[in-house]
């Protein structure tokens, strides 16, 4: 009887089927998460290429100062009459304060001497001026400017135990105003060629003494100077 009892509760048992977990496809699980994880995986971000702005060429500012030499010829003019080829060398020094305009300051002193007309002989002893000097561009390289200002000059004449009477004798030493016009060629940015024409002493009298034991007034006494000198701007 028991064992009939067993039978009949394996039997119930074996019907009644019991509660199996499914199966799990490892493999599909596997697959699917790797899938997810590519997903959340953000990409890396792309680096932005740093630009660097070009730099603006730099531009050297104009030179305003600079300084000069001028070789010069001279006439001198009296009432007399008039003495040529007078020379004299000029220093310069000035300032641009701009391409239109500019201040220039000089000094000369003379070389020689030659035979005035009314006999005797004349020299250029010293001369100053300042100047207002105003320019007018002609293209990169030349420029017509102008000098308007005051001079002073030394003018020296003389005579010898060969000069006929009326030989005239004295010294010039007069200020007044000046002025003249020159052209400026400019080879680089510091080195330029200038050449010009500058009245020195405009219509000055002066009582020269008179071989013979006289004397005259002169009242229309003018110094011309004109020639070619070198710029240099620093």
């Amino acid at each position: 009887m028991r064992k009939i009892l067993m039978l009949a509760a394996t039997t119930s048992v074996l019907f009644a089927g019991a509660e199996i977990a499914p199966i799990v496809d490892y493999e599909k699980e596997d697959v699917q998460k790797a899938v997810e994880v590519v997903k959340e995986v953000k990409p890396a971000p792309v680096p932005v290429p740093v630009v660097c702005p070009t730099p603006a060429p730099v531009v050297p500012a104009p030179k305003k100062w600079y300084v000069g030499l001028d070789g010069m010829g001279a006439q001198y003019n009296t009432d007399s009459g008039k003495c040529n080829g007078l020379g004299a060398v000029v220093a310069k020094l000035g300032y641009d304060f701009n391409r239109y305009f500019g201040i220039e300051g000089r000094a000369g002193y003379g070389i020689n001497e030659q035979d005035h007309d009314a006999g005797g002989t004349t020299r250029i002893k010293e001369n100053y001026g300042i100047y207002l000097k105003p320019m007018l561009p002609m293209g990169e390289k030349f420029h017509l400017f102008g000098l308007l200002g005051y001079a002073k000059a030394k003018v020296e004449s003389k005579w010898d135990s060969s000069s006929a009477n009326g030989a005239l004798a004295g010294t010039v030493d007069e200020s007044s105003p000046s002025f003249g016009l020159g052209l400026n060629y400019a080879i680089n940015d510091r080195w330029s060629i200038v050449g010009e024409g500058v009245r020195l002493l405009h219509s000055v009298d002066h009582t020269f003494n008179v071989k013979g034991g006289t004397t005259r007034e002169e009242d229309g006494i003018n110094l011309d100077t004109y020639g070619l000198g070198v710029n240099y701007k620093f």
